[in-house]
Parts: structure tokens; sequence; C-alpha cells
């Protein structure tokens, strides 16, 4: 599923119009961005967290050359998917 079909599902299951699903679905991405990117963490019972974490500085190689190159230290971001959804994914086989 792409956004647009989860806006779309969302206009059909809330009965509001496509316009007013859309704005819910961008303000809903846009605050868990905004919340993440402050290291902030956004839980959502039933769905599962987001949050930042911190990658290391590390060496890593080029795979053509094999040369040593120096990786940065960067931001992440982790999704740790809830029991609820876990539950739901592993009881559909």
């Amino acid at each position: 599923m792409n956004k647009a079909e989860l806006i779309d599902r969302v206009a059909v299951g809330a009965d509001i119009s496509r316009l007013a699903a859309e704005q819910v679905i961008n303000s809903f991405i846009t605050h868990i961005i905004n919340t993440v990117s402050i290291n902030g963490v956004v839980q959502l019972i039933g769905l599962g967290s987001f949050s930042q974490i911190e990658r290391s500085a590390r060496n890593g190689r080029n795979p053509v050359t094999g040369a040593t190159v120096n990786i940065p230290a960067t931001k992440s971001i982790k999704f740790r998917a809830g029991t609820a959804f876990k539950n739901t994914v592993n009881h559909k086989k």
C-alpha cells in the first residue's frame, strides 16, 4: 500500500473526504518526524514506537577497491513493532 491508497482507505473508513484524510495523514507524518527529530519517542499502542538512535563512527571497506573508508557517526530512526502488531502478523500465516 502506498500513501495515496492509505489516504483513500482512511477516507472511506472514517467517512470523510479524501482531502480531509490527506490532511490528517500529512499532519500525522509531520508530527512523527518532528518529534523523532528532536530525540522524542512516538508510541502508538497497537502499532509500535518510533525513536531516534545514534550510529557510532566506524571503519568500512570499499567493496570494489578494498580500501578502508571512514564512516562518520550518524543518527537513524528505529521502529519497534508493538505486541498487538506482531501477534496479528504472526497469526496470519
